[in-house]
């Protein structure tokens, strides 16, 4: 297995892969923006990546995330990870910890002394475990009221 950005060839397993992680996340999925989107960021996005798991035995992805840097509004940089996921038969074998350590090696390079990642702790615990074992710390919550 190595970590790779994800390429062209890629994008029909990370759009299911995202589908997936949109109804786990209870949110809709609209494919065709999606694919727009992603084909969008291979051409033009030069802050963000999408970082895939990418199995050389059987040419298959089986995991990805997406990093970005970001300017907080006192303009500081920082990195951003978002839409982590693995393929659910290979969950909790280290995929998505090698995921993050790609990512957190990529924004050194580019200098980046902090990383922040949304997640909904009531709802991925797994995920949550591992950005704990990785050692990032709870900053802040967001409280949301559905009127």
């Amino acid at each position: 297995m190595i970590i790779r950005e994800f390429s062209e060839q890629d994008i029909d397993e990370i759009t299911e892969l995202m589908k997936i992680l949109c109804e786990i996340k209870e949110q809709e999925f609209n494919e065709e923006r999606w694919r727009s989107s992603i084909e969008k960021q291979m051409r033009e996005d030069n802050n963000s990546q999408v970082l895939v798991a990418f199995e050389t035995e059987t040419n298959h992805v089986l995991g990805m995330a997406f990093c970005a840097v970001k300017v907080s509004d006192n303009g500081i940089r920082f990195g951003y990870i978002s839409n982590l996921i693995v393929q659910e038969d290979r969950r909790r074998t280290g995929i998505g910890e090698k995921i993050i350590h790609s990512i957190i090696d990529y924004f050194k390079k580019n200098h980046i002394q902090s990383i922040r990642i949304a997640s909904r702790p009531f709802k991925f615990k797994p995920a949550q475990k591992l950005f704990t074992k990785l050692g990032f710390e709870e900053i802040y919550r967001i409280y949301e009221l559905h009127i």
